[in-house]
């Protein structure tokens, strides 16, 4: 009789800010998840050229630019990698008012803008889009 391996969920992390960065990453694998760290957005390209990673998730830090065109750059990455469509795109948003905080909000058929007021939420969202 074989058993079924289990194989943790692999997200690929794009967060440019080294404080930020090792932080997440715990918190991450703490979940259990695998993480693919890319630093930027061509860091995150070159990671995903020909489809070599199946990534589950693709976890973006708003840095500098709108949600908008983070949401379409996780799109962008999926397509690079060929995953699946409906490979869900999460963007922390990096700056909102306090009657955001908290907050999730589907942007898209599979991405997500997550206004996050702690650890907590951004557990819960990833649990619920990827279970690990």
């Amino acid at each position: 009789m074989s058993q079924k391996q289990f194989v943790s969920p692999t997200i690929l992390l794009v967060e440019p800010d080294s404080e930020v960065r090792p932080l997440l990453l715990h918190n991450l694998q703490s979940w259990g998840y695998r993480v693919v760290v890319a630093l930027d957005e061509a860091d995150a390209v070159q990671r995903t050229r020909d489809g070599r990673e199946p990534f589950d998730l693709i976890l973006l830090n708003q840095v500098g630019q709108s949600v908008d065109k983070f949401a379409g750059f996780g799109r962008y990455i999926c397509q690079r990698a060929k995953l699946p469509s409906s490979t869900p795109v999460v963007v922390m948003a990096e700056q909102y008012g306090a009657d955001l905080e908290g907050k999730t909000i589907q942007v898209g058929r599979h991405e997500y803008v997550t206004y996050l007021e702690d650890g907590q939420q951004l557990m819960d969202l990833l649990y619920q889009l990827c279970p690990a």
